[in-house]
């Protein structure tokens, strides 16, 4: 039988293997400027930073990840002092996630590294193409993500 299906051309192929090269080349980079911090805790961190405190189950909807998946992540960060959890004032079965005072320095850092690695993706691609490119995963996003509960 034979497939009319080039997984090396599949957008879900060539967008998971885009994912992982930015995610390993990102933690490599933290690592060699002595930031034990993968690129989800940095995805994580931004949206705290961006988006002030917010519930562990909000934070796992954003980074679509499963409850156990945020635990694990916020675990990591809390460890180093990155960030706090605290019952929620309109919710205490909620936590909420709050970025700490000594995440900022490590933040700064992070940006100039994450700024570089971006850079570097999409070397040779014009202004107008990497808008086009965000324009397009931004659409197949929403229509993933539409009428998701």
């Amino acid at each position: 039988m034979v497939f009319d299906y080039d997984h090396n051309k599949s957008l879900g192929y060539l967008t998971g293997l885009t994912s992982r090269l930015l995610s390993h080349r990102l933690a490599a980079k933290f690592q060699a400027a002595g930031i034990d911090m993968t690129a989800e805790q940095w995805g994580a961190i931004l949206i705290l930073i961006n988006g002030g405190p917010t519930t562990q189950r909000q934070l796992g909807k954003q980074l679509c990840l499963e409850k156990s998946s945020v635990s694990r992540l916020l675990n990591g960060i809390e460890r180093r002092g990155w960030v706090v959890r605290t019952k929620d004032p309109k919710d205490s079965r909620q936590k909420l996630v709050t970025p700490t005072p000594k995440v900022m320095d490590t933040v700064e850092q992070c940006s100039h590294i994450a700024k570089s690695i971006l850079n570097e993706a999409q070397r040779g691609m014009t202004q107008e193409e990497q808008s086009a490119c965000q324009s397009y995963l931004l659409h197949i996003i929403s229509n993933l993500t539409t009428g998701e509960t």
